[in-house]
């Protein structure tokens, strides 16, 4: 016996087991027990299914409309294509429309032009990227997305932003292409997007309820797909007692472009399966519960018609 609570104790996974079988064999078990004891076994524990699968598909509804409980694979960035130094040369088309880093505006001089930029990112500092400036002036992201066209700059506080940088950074690590040991070995240009679910441009209610149902109905989600260019960082010798200096982009090192699409992954798969499957066999539990009330009242009525 010691040894068999030893290898309980040492094992979780299999304490886990042990731990939901019981407490599936003492809430479901005590809750058929009681109806065995006044209906009867087979009628009993034809109640006590149709009851637990009754519950399990409310759950599996609830988990199915807020993306919890069986959870399936997450939307997460794949990696299509890492380009060096001309994106027009890409093998995925879309990112060949993308505009190079010298056809956009030269985020140091706006920020020169602006003293409300100023203000924010001011000389001397950490030179900001266009994402930095519209961050700051959302106004400034409807001039730059003209000059951009079918792609849209993210900006630097969006939480799609750091989703991708953290692809990049495993995607240009040591654990797979091996370019850069660190992610402060290289700086970040631009993050850009596009594709996707079309997205809302009005506030009035009309439009939101309009865009809501628009993006409901559709069958399929179109592609998405964002695209973060970055160049390798120039080497700064940290002095002793210092804080680490800011990294500044090499101008002589070509443009690395890491071209992704969007997965959207089956995050509510499991828990539709779980729905659907409970409701089959909740609907024939309980049809087989409705034939035999009819046939109890039929068989009543036959000796009631023969006394």
């Amino acid at each position: 016996m010691s040894h068999v609570l030893a290898a309980i104790s040492w094992n979780p996974g299999f304490r886990g087991i042990l731990d939901v079988g019981v407490g599936v064999a003492v809430l479901c078990g005590s809750v058929f027990l009681l109806l065995a004891t006044n209906t009867g076994a087979r009628l009993g524990f034809l109640i006590a299914l149709t009851g637990l699968f009754g519950w399990m598909t409310i759950m599996g509804i609830v988990w199915s409309m807020y993306g919890i409980g069986y959870k399936g694979p997450t939307p997460t960035w794949k990696v299509k294509e890492v380009n060096y130094g001309d994106i027009r040369q890409t093998g995925v088309p879309i990112a060949r429309t993308l505009p190079e880093p010298s056809d956009l505006p030269d985020p140091k001089k706006l920020r020169d032009e602006s003293p409300a930029l100023q203000k924010e990112f001011p000389a001397g500092g950490r030179t900001p990227t266009l994402g930095d400036l519209i961050t700051t002036q959302p106004k400034l992201a409807d001039e730059l997305n003209e000059k951009t066209g079918r792609w849209r700059l993210i900006p630097t506080s969006d939480k799609a932003n750091g989703e991708t940088q953290a692809v990049v950074a495993t995607e240009l690590g040591p654990e797979k292409r091996n370019l850069f040991a660190l992610p402060t070995d290289y700086v970040i240009i631009e993050t850009f997007t596009t594709g996707g679910k079309p997205r809302r441009t009005d506030a009035s209610v009309v439009s939101r309820i309009t865009h809501r149902l628009r993006t409901a109905t559709m069958l399929k989600n179109p592609p998405a797909y964002a695209v973060v260019q970055l160049q390798k960082a120039i080497f700064q010798e940290t002095k002793p007692g210092a804080a680490p200096p800011i990294p500044v982009a090499d101008p002589t090192q070509p443009v690395i472009s890491v071209i992704m699409e969007r997965d959207l992954g089956a995050l509510r798969l499991p828990s539709i399966g779980v729905t659907v499957f409970s409701a089959t066999v909740f609907g024939l539990c309980a049809n087989a519960l409705h034939r035999r009330d009819k046939a109890v009242t039929r068989a009543r009525a036959a000796v009631a018609g023969a006394t």
